[in-house]
């Protein structure tokens, strides 16, 4: 493009078409299925300082901007965000529009890409149909873009290096990195694209709204894009801004749920109920709450510090907040790797005492493969952290992230990182753009290994996570899980013990068969992966499922399907041979975990298929009293005077909770297994009801 419409007159507004784009993979299932607020607010934003004739266009699904390109025909500019989950979509749609049309400007933007200069030259340089890159925050560097391209007479290829935080390559092959763009201290100065009606035709069921009511974050994690020096300082919403938003959000929400459609919230903020302001939106939150019955669920990072606040801000909200401690591990020369120092590892481990205090469901981060880390320092962190009492321990690996410190070759050399490619869960796909169909996946890489982290003792830390996540994350086996505790045994040597058994055949084979497949995920070379993607019928594959998918929640999904009757078998020898370990066992205990994984077998059975089905047992046992019990009384007051029998059943609010998100994630090993991510799997067990 030589000159953008030079025949501009002072004062009225330009044609100049500019849409924005925040793509999703569609097929297997919707990747990213969050209203695609960022995106919006740029277009709120540069719309304030830009007199266009025609509002930005908003695009989230690949499928409608393809119609909008066929049948509107091509924007002078669109922008495409870009990030790990779709920055390999986000290129193959310009630079197919770029074929088509290309004096179309095309502008990226996003954390996705690298900090040191020659990678992110070499990044430009390796997609040459990005003709700028707008680094860190984007709505003042975009919005300063398309002012430039609005001047009359101005030639785009005059603005390379003219603009801070806009990378380019200009037609001479020169690469310009300018200096970084000041930070937006207010955000408020952002018209919510919200309450202005920019997101409307996004509350369609199928994707949760997200906010932020502030930005940054005072942490130096090298693993985060939100770790560099740029974001450390915290710059918020307005109380207004915010209060606006929730209303808002929550009249569209009640009315998508009322349809069918989901009912949670998604808020960005890296520390949420870390600071005061928090308080007042909790309580918005409340209103909202009690008005529209929303949210029911909120998917948000709590503060890293300042317990009591955050406890305060999970008690307003009526347990919609799973309360997190981010602790990534608890090794001292780990973190001082990683650069936590400021981050007091004590304050996450409380949180899991004090989250039941106020009606919250707690839950603990941990990353493998961290630079230092070994399998010894890994279990001593997961052991930690369960017996905190944290409800659900989330066992991450190591995603090398462009744009983090973790990412830079110093860091990889320094502590010999062995990393390997993989094809990121649902995020593939293909599509016909301007008459051709283009295909795409998304491809992460994974540290599985390090000058103190042997390859193959990953994979044994992979068999410990599938355990941690199928026996004692959400408390399907709570029951025992409290006997265990109250009895001042080990829940990380339980895990050990289920783990080592070998006598129950179809479980041992689903193990095997996700050893199989974690290693079978791996590829050293991401061009061989690259090629793999593009030969015929493999883009197929990893949509029909085959390969490709999220194996822990899906094999805790088959696990809780497939063999509930055998996990429960499991459960009980297990326990039985932890109490003989410690020789507390006495025909009472003997009798009452017997009976108790009898109890959640029945409360595991048919949650997501033939729900009329409904399981029967005989108890002995006041599972319920038990359950409620703060202090722990000799288990013969816990027994009955004589058997009563029980009918496990799902009510109503369970059947239609999982029919929403059946219809929403869809039915299959891979939609259930994505649905417990989702929504507190507890909440869907069976309830027992005492048959008179």
């Amino acid at each position: 493009m030589n000159h953008v419409h030079s025949d501009l007159i002072e004062n009225v507004p330009s044609p100049l078409t500019v849409w924005l784009c925040d793509p999703t993979y569609t097929q297997q299932a919707i990747s990213c299925d969050l209203i695609p607020q960022a995106v919006g607010g740029i277009a709120t934003f540069t719309e304030t300082r830009v007199d266009l004739a025609n509002l930005i266009r908003v695009f989230k699904y690949p499928e409608k901007l393809a119609q909008a390109l066929s049948e509107d025909g091509i924007p002078d500019v669109i922008g495409f965000s870009n990030y790990i989950w779709n920055a390999s979509l986000s290129y193959a749609i310009a630079e197919r529009i770029k074929e088509v049309a290309p004096d179309t400007i095309t502008i990226f933007g996003g954390p996705n890409f690298p900090i040191v200069d020659a990678e992110a030259e070499a990044y430009l340089r390796a997609r040459p149909a990005i003709d700028f890159y707008v680094v860190k925050e984007g709505e003042l560097a975009f919005s300063r873009l398309i002012e430039k391209l609005t001047e009359p007479g101005m030639c785009a290829d005059s603005i390379h290096g003219t603009i801070p935080s806009v990378h380019s390559i200009d037609k001479e092959n020169v690469y310009h990195n300018p200096d970084t763009i000041e930070r937006l201290r207010d955000l408020a100065v952002i018209p919510s694209p919200y309450s202005t009606g920019r997101m409307d035709e996004f509350f369609d069921g199928k994707l949760a709204p997200i906010i932020q009511t502030n930005r940054g974050c005072p942490f130096s994690c090298t693993f985060c894009t939100d770790g560099m020096s740029y974001y450390n300082k915290i710059y918020k919403n307005s109380a207004e801004k915010i209060a606006g938003e929730i209303e808002y959000i929550g009249s569209m929400m009640a009315e998508s749920c009322a349809k069918g459609g989901r009912n949670d919230l998604f808020i960005a903020d890296s520390n949420f109920g870390m600071y005061k302001e928090d308080i007042s939106t909790c309580e918005q939150i409340a209103n909202t709450q009690r008005k529209y019955d929303w949210p029911e669920y909120i998917n948000v990072a709590t503060g890293k510090n300042q317990k009591k606040r955050v406890l305060e801000a999970a008690r307003l909200i009526n347990g919609a907040l799973r309360l997190s401690g981010s602790i990534q591990s608890l090794d001292t020369e780990v973190l001082e790797n990683i650069k936590r120092s400021n981050i007091a590892p004590e304050e996450l481990m409380s949180v899991a005492l004090e989250a039941a205090d106020v009606g919250a469901n707690s839950y603990c981060e941990t990353i493998l493969a961290l630079p230092g880390d070994s399998r010894e320092k890994h279990m001593k962190t997961l052991e930690l952290a369960i017996s905190a009492g944290f409800i659900q321990v989330s066992t991450f690996q190591l995603m090398l992230l462009p744009g983090s410190e973790m990412c830079t070759e110093e860091t990889r050399k320094k502590f010999a990182m062995d990393t390997r490619f993989r094809v990121f869960p649902r995020c593939f796909g293909y599509y016909d753009i301007l008459g051709q169909r283009i295909v795409a996946a998304e491809i992460e890489e994974v540290c599985v290994g390090s000058s103190t982290l042997p390859f193959e003792e990953y994979l044994q830390c992979r068999v410990t996570h599938l355990m941690i996540a199928i026996f004692h994350n959400d408390g399907i086996f709570g029951t025992i899980l409290k006997f265990i505790r109250q009895n001042d045994l080990s829940v990380f040597r339980w895990l050990e013990l289920l783990s080592n058994n070998t006598t129950v055949v179809n479980f041992e084979k689903l193990k095997a068969r996700f050893m199989e497949m974690t290693e079978q995920e791996l590829w050293d070379d991401e061009r061989a992966l690259h090629s793999f993607i593009r030969e015929d019928g493999n883009i197929d594959r990893y949509i029909d499922g085959d390969i490709g998918f999220n194996l822990l929640f899906t094999f805790k999904s088959r696990a809780i399907t497939e063999c509930a009757e055998e996990l429960s078998v499991l459960v009980r020898d297990c326990t039985l041979e932890l109490l003989r370990e410690t020789g507390q066992i006495s025909d009472i205990d003997q009798a009452f975990v017997e009976q108790a994984v009898q109890y959640h077998n029945c409360r595991m059975s048919n949650l997501f298929h033939n729900h009329d089905r409904q399981p029967e047992a005989n108890l002995h046992f006041d599972f319920k009293a038990f359950e409620e019990a703060i202090e722990l009384q000799p288990m013969a007051e816990y027994r009955f005077d004589t058997p009563r029998s029980f009918k496990f059943v799902l009510l109503k609010e369970q059947r239609e909770l999982v029919a929403r998100y059946l219809d929403i994630f869809g039915d299959t090993k891979y939609g259930i297994g994505r649905m417990i991510t989702k929504i507190h799997l507890e909440r869907l067990l069976r309830k027992p009801e005492w048959v008179v």
